[in-house]
């Protein structure tokens, strides 16, 4: 606090003066001025505003200290610490009068001084909070929308506000320090009051004490008002608030009523939101999902991969596309029937559901052809091992009405960024993947390779395949590194 405090030394005497400011500069406090007259001191308070001020009684000039402080007083808070030689009781008397926070007799000890400035200001912040807030209370008070009293231990009372006087139909004046609150209620309200005051004074909580009361004003009329109690901390004064709820106790039947109607209402409504919202969940998923198996349609599909690629941008890894056609489908529906067919299509997706991962996606485009997304793959090889787990699957026979059928797929596959860096271009080359696999022989998978030309004949495509290092965890920059050129027999297997 000392190196924020401004203090303003008046001290006629040059030696003494000389050492209160070199010794309150070692302590830290900022000196604003030195002086020796009291016209000085008027002229650097209105100047410089100090925080206090330490004067001597005897000063040059034509006032002393005393009428300075007096002065000072009357245009600025600012606390005073005297120090003088003189212990003559009728200058005592006469200093106390300005409500100094210190009186020092010289010679004094300089911490002796130190502590007075400290207390000093200490107390003037604590006056001054305590000023502020008498105002605030004030204002409060009279500013209030309630009705407030205050009372005294007699019950007698010592101040209300303008609300009250509205309230009761009486002015101030023929109320403070004339009547007592009893004369504003009858005997059982007087009862009630007296029993709340009764627990203000023996609540150690402090809290206040609320209830409501019936008040009769100066015209006979009563009014149901709801009332606060609470006690004065450290004084045997109570503050009443009331506020008339007369309107909201004769308007509460009304409002019971309309809640009640406006439950009914609203349970409908809620009935109406539920259905609403059911029905809107079931379109989403009807927009999103595939009406027989329901996987994924095309749409949350698309999204899905959207999804990826910015998952991919941020971790490096690998992503691919497969597309999975069931090798001679059209020969279920024939032979058994379009009901067999979509009995064997939920099988299938059922199967291929539990061999996905947590981040995988499997959805169907349509007829016979499903799609898988394999996210965060590290290698190539993580993808040869997953599509070799997809086509577990069809090793073991489908129970189609009591019938066991078997059933192979053909399966393209398509990497990103490898292969392509947008959807469309992923599903063309995985699906071209995927007619070079059913031209294999069905039942196997193939990855996409540059040598699978769209504008090529068939024969062609097959000709050349890229073959990809199954080894090393590719990065984006070394994609190209690890593919090599085989021959069509030394194509990718499954």
């Amino acid at each position: 606090m000392a190196y924020h405090t401004k203090i303003l030394l008046a001290e006629d005497d040059a030696i003494a003066a000389r050492h209160l400011n070199q010794s309150l500069l070692r302590m830290g406090y900022q000196i604003t001025s030195v002086v020796k007259s009291g016209e000085e001191v008027i002229e650097n308070v209105t100047n410089n505003r100090p925080d206090l001020i330490l004067v001597d009684i005897t000063l040059g000039g034509k006032i002393d200290g005393i009428c300075v402080v007096q002065e000072v007083h009357n245009q600025f808070d600012i606390p005073v610490i005297y120090m003088t030689a003189n212990s003559d009781d009728n200058v005592f008397e006469r200093a106390k009068e300005t409500e100094p926070y210190a009186y020092l007799i010289k010679p004094f000890d300089i911490y002796q001084l130190q502590n007075a400035i400290e207390i000093a200001l200490f107390k003037h912040n604590m006056d001054k909070q305590l000023k502020e807030s008498e105002n605030r209370y004030r204002t409060i008070f009279e500013m209030s929308d309630n009705a407030m009293m205050l009372i005294n231990e007699n019950s007698t009372i010592i101040m209300a506000n303008e609300q009250f006087k509205n309230m009761v139909g009486y002015s101030k004046e023929s109320v403070e320090n004339v009547k007592s609150w009893t004369d504003f209620f009858g005997d059982s309200e007087r009862s009630k009051l007296e029993e709340r005051l009764s627990l203000a004074d023996d609540d150690t909580s402090a809290t206040r004490q609320q209830f409501e009361l019936t008040i009769v004003d100066n015209k006979g009329n009563s009014k149901i008002v709801d009332t606060i109690v609470k006690k004065i901390t450290g004084t045997t004064t109570y503050i009443i608030s009331m506020n008339d709820i007369s309107e909201l106790k004769h308007a509460a039947k009304e409002i019971r009523l309309l809640n009640e109607e406006l439950h009914s209402i609203n349970k409908g409504l809620n009935q109406e939101i539920t259905l609403r919202e059911r029905i809107e969940r079931q379109l989403r998923y009807k927009a999103t999902h595939d009406h027989l198996t329901g996987l994924p349609n095309r749409v949350l599909l698309f999204d899905r991969l959207k999804q990826a690629f910015g998952f991919e941008e941020r971790h490096n890894t690998l992503i691919a596309l497969m597309i999975l056609d069931l090798d001679n489908f059209k020969n279920i529906n024939d032979s058994m029937g379009h009901l067999s067919g979509d009995i064997l299509l939920k099988k299938v997706a059922l199967g291929l559901q539990k061999c996905m991962r947590q981040y995988d996606t499997v959805g169907r485009l349509g007829g016979d052809e499903f799609v898988i997304i394999i996210n965060d793959a590290d290698t190539i090889q993580d993808i040869i091992t997953f599509a070799g787990k997809v086509q577990e699957i069809f090793q073991k026979p489908f129970d189609i009405l009591g019938q066991q059928t078997y059933v192979t797929t053909s399966i393209g596959v398509a990497v990103y960024p490898l292969h392509g860096t947008t959807i469309e271009s992923l599903l063309k080359k995985a699906d071209m993947a995927m007619y070079v696999a059913k031209k294999s022989g069905r039942n196997t998978f193939r990855f996409f390779s540059d040598s699978m030309d769209v504008n090529d004949s068939t024969q062609k495509r097959m000709r050349t395949k890229r073959r990809i290092s199954l080894m090393e965890k590719p990065t984006r920059n070394n994609y190209l590194t690890h593919v090599t050129l085989r021959s069509d027999k030394e194509a990718l297997s499954h």
